[in-house]
C-alpha cells in the first residue's frame, strides 16, 4: 500500500509512472470532476479507467473487505472525508471472487484505520485488503454520521503498468 497526497511532490516523483499519472490528472482535472456523475470514464492513457463515486459515508457492517487481483486502485479523495479499514490478504479469510469483476470478497478483521481526506491518495495492491467509504465518526457536532464525499478509483492493469 501506498499512502501520498496529490500536493506531494517529492514522494510523488518516485512512484510508477501509470500511478503518478493518475495523481496528475486528479490534481489538474479536480473541477471537472466535481461535475461529472457517478461511472466509469476512460483518461485516455494506458486503457486506465477512473470510476467515480459521489456517495454517503457508511457503517463498517455496511460494507464488505475487498480485494483486486488483476488491478491496482489508485483511490483519490477529491472532496470529503472517509475512513478506509485495512489489512493484509494473508490475515483474511476469502469468501468469493468475481473475475470479471477483479472483486475478491473476504471476512476478518482491520489491522487499523486511514482517514482519507480531500487530497490524499491510497494506492492498493492484490495483498491490500480494504473497506473503503467509511464514516470517520461515530458522531458530530450535528448528531450526523454520514458525510457525502466525491472520490475517484483508477484502476490500473498490473500487467500493463508503466514502471
Amino acid at each position: 500500500m501506498i499512502i501520498t497526497n496529490v500536493n506531494n511532490e517529492i514522494q510523488n516523483k518516485s512512484l510508477a509512472k501509470d500511478i503518478r499519472f493518475c495523481i496528475e490528472f486528479a490534481k489538474k482535472n479536480e473541477n471537472k470532476i466535481l461535475s461529472l456523475v457517478n461511472g466509469s470514464y476512460d483518461v485516455g492513457y494506458n486503457n486506465i479507467k477512473m470510476n467515480l463515486g459521489k456517495y454517503f459515508t457508511k457503517s463498517e457492517n455496511e460494507k464488505f473487505w475487498e480485494s483486486h487481483k488483476k488491478y491496482l486502485d489508485v483511490q483519490i479523495m477529491i472532496n470529503g472525508t472517509e475512513k478506509v479499514a485495512i489489512n493484509d490478504i494473508r490475515d483474511m479469510e476469502v469468501k468469493s471472487f468475481d473475475e470479471e469483476k477483479d472483486l475478491t470478497i473476504l471476512e476478518g478483521d482491520k489491522a487499523f484505520d486511514i482517514v482519507m481526506k480531500t487530497g490524499d491518495v491510497l494506492v492498493f495492491f492484490p495483498n491490500d485488503v480494504h473497506k473503503p467509504e467509511l464514516n470517520v465518526s461515530e458522531n458530530d457536532d450535528s448528531g450526523n454520521i454520514r458525510k457525502i464525499v466525491t472520490k475517484v478509483v483508477f484502476k490500473i492493469e498490473i500487467n500493463k503498468m508503466n514502471i
